[in-house]
């Protein structure tokens, strides 16, 4: 995955580069069929392996989370917190996390709570989460979502989560199996690439932050508690990327018959919304 405005160039750049370059044609050919003789070779009479550049990497790890006001009345127990946190390449899932009470902070070791940027396979927060040493590109963003763990429940749940594809993470268990367990709260994080080149300069450089958990997503109250969660955002060293890997990949994923297609079919998603961005 490339950032919007590198992916944008190079797909401007490799058009023109067809249409007025060494291997242009007298007239741009109408692009009515998905997989067009002419635009099928266009793809081969370049040698995408040669364009490479270099890409900043990024990866986001939970370091803590306070109860402000825990579920329910305070006297009657604890929370039994469960958490979930989801990114582009899959989701990661904590074990229960118990006796929480209101104004109590649980504080995870960061080298095993990556939210973004996880190896492949399972991924307990706070256990087996590990980030990959390569980062990933901007922009990023993930979701979280936290779930008390209810013991008089039905005896067996609806979740099966299943092995983690190739290439991608998953938890073990779900942080809500339908066992009656009760919503805590959840927040969507996003940062655009702009954001993150402007607040991390330089390879080492941090920004910790915290949000405050939304109990009413959609305007529905589900829940009468507090929570906020805090993470780290740190830059890795950049990374040389090929193009011919990232298009081999696009192809596979959307079935398109050529590079050309496959950058127009990324272009297209591109313009369809503007990357979104965390408001500060």
């Amino acid at each position: 995955m490339t950032s919007r405005r590198h992916f944008m160039t190079i797909g401007f750049g490799l058009l023109a580069g067809f249409w007025f370059g060494p291997v242009a044609f007298a007239a741009p050919p109408q692009v009515d069929d998905a997989h067009n003789p002419a635009i099928a070779r266009a793809s081969v009479a370049v040698n995408w392996d040669t364009i490479k550049w270099v890409e900043r990497r990024y990866k986001i790890e939970a370091l803590r989370f306070k109860a402000r006001d825990e579920t329910g009345i305070d006297w009657l127990g604890s929370d039994e917190v469960m958490i979930e946190t989801r990114d582009a390449k899959g989701w990661t899932v904590s074990n229960t996390i118990g006796d929480i009470d209101s104004g109590d902070t649980h504080t995870f070791d960061p080298a095993k709570s990556c939210i973004v940027a996880v190896r492949p396979g399972y991924a307990v927060l706070g256990e087996s989460s590990v980030c990959e040493d390569v980062g990933e590109p901007a922009p990023l963003g993930f979701d979280v979502a936290f779930w008390e763990k209810d013991p008089f429940g039905f005896p067996a749940g609806f979740c099966g989560p299943g092995t983690p594809q190739p290439g991608r993470h998953g938890g073990p268990h779900c942080a809500n199996d339908g066992n009656g367990d009760d919503f805590i709260g959840s927040a969507r994080v996003d940062y655009s690439t702009q954001a993150l080149e402007a607040a991390l300069p330089n390879v080492g450089d941090q920004q910790i932050e915290s949000i405050t958990l939304d109990s009413c997503p959609g305007q529905i109250c589900t829940s009468d508690s507090d929570y906020t969660l805090t993470w780290r955002v740190t830059r890795l060293p950049d990374a040389l990327v090929g193009l011919r890997d990232l298009l081999d990949q696009a192809m596979k994923r959307s079935g398109a018959g050529s590079e050309l297609e496959a950058i127009a079919a990324g272009l297209r998603s591109l313009s369809a919304k503007p990357p979104a961005d965390r408001s500060k």
